[in-house]
């Protein structure tokens, strides 16, 4: 099971106690996003396709018990993954109930007004959410290898919306603006998406996935260790290359004042340090200076005279 399934099963659960008030706007968003009108046996009726049927059964369910609904689930066909796909479908009047639909003079008209469709009552908009979400949503975080900790797949924190309708997108949009929805086309489609791992963490817990958040979380924090190990790791490897080539140049440098005759001339505290870094070509200052009983920084003051003097007698 994916993250965004687990994410999906955890709400479908949570949906079995929905309260009467938020039942509409659980179907509306249902139906807006993924609703189809269809015409059999001179009847109108509403249709809902998905390859998930526990979220179908929720969504019979909660027509047939808060609102008087009738509806049936059928199998349908098998998607391009080879998954079989079920319909439900609702009698015609359920889009009346909602307000999605109206019996004018010229027959059934869809509403367009679509501020009105989206509540105002802070869990009738959880519901809401929760709705569009299992109807056109998805959310991936990255995967990581059980025994590395690595995310081999390189994927990244990523929670979609997907909208037919690219005014009720901007409707959505604009009615959940604290959620800070990113807009993008994608062929047919306008996709409301997040990429920040809290802002994500904090979507899921809006729609009662807190077993997704927790999961999301206990991500972050393992890939943010391991960051801060591999930083800290990088930074030693810096220093010792550091070390090393500030070491090689020191050699160098005692080889050059041999090389002229100098060497054995060199007052005692530059001689006594060339001979423990001729003795030591991998020591750390730090150990150098141990050697010595002196501070790093006196250490480091006299390899630098070391080099001064080298350096003289090659621009000579």
């Amino acid at each position: 099971m994916t993250f965004s399934q687990g994410v999906k099963a955890e709400v479908i659960k949570s949906l079995k106690s929905i309260k009467g008030c938020c039942a509409a706007s659980f179907l509306t968003a249902v139906l807006k996003s993924i609703g189809s009108l269809t015409l059999e046996f001179k009847r109108l009726s509403f249709t809902v396709e998905s390859d998930n049927h526990d979220f179908l059964t929720v969504c019979k369910n909660i027509a047939q018990t808060h609102l008087q609904c009738k509806a049936v689930i059928e199998s349908s066909n098998v998607n391009a993954k080879g998954a079989a796909v079920y319909g439900c479908n609702f009698e015609s009047n359920l889009g009346d109930k909602l307000g999605l639909t109206a019996r004018g003079a010229d027959g059934l008209v869809f509403c367009d007004d679509l501020d009105k469709l989206i509540p105002d009552a802070v869990c009738c908009k959880r519901a809401f959410l929760q709705g569009l979400f299992l109807s056109a949503g998805s959310v991936v975080i990255p995967a990581a290898d059980g025994i590395t900790g690595e995310n081999k797949l390189n994927t990244k924190y990523h929670l979609e919306l997907r909208f037919a309708d690219a005014a009720f997108a901007d409707a959505v949009c604009a009615a959940f603006a604290e959620m800070d929805f990113r807009k993008l086309q994608r062929k047919n489609h306008i996709v409301l998406y997040q990429k920040d791992s809290e802002k994500i963490a904090d979507f899921l817990v809006y729609i009662g996935a807190t077993r997704g958040k927790l999961k999301l979380e206990d991500i972050i924090i393992v890939r943010s260790m391991r960051n801060t190990a591999n930083r800290q790791r990088n930074c030693s490897i810096a220093n010792i290359d550091k070390a090393l080539d500030a070491a090689a140049r020191q050699l160098e440098a005692i080889k050059t004042l041999k090389r002229v005759g100098l060497y054995a001339n060199l007052p005692f505290t530059l001689k006594d340090i060339a001979d423990i870094r001729l003795d030591n070509p991998e020591a750390t200052l730090d150990e150098i200076a141990a050697i010595l009983k002196i501070s790093k920084s006196g250490a480091n003051h006299r390899f630098a005279k070391i080099i001064e003097l080298a350096d003289l007698q090659e621009i000579k």
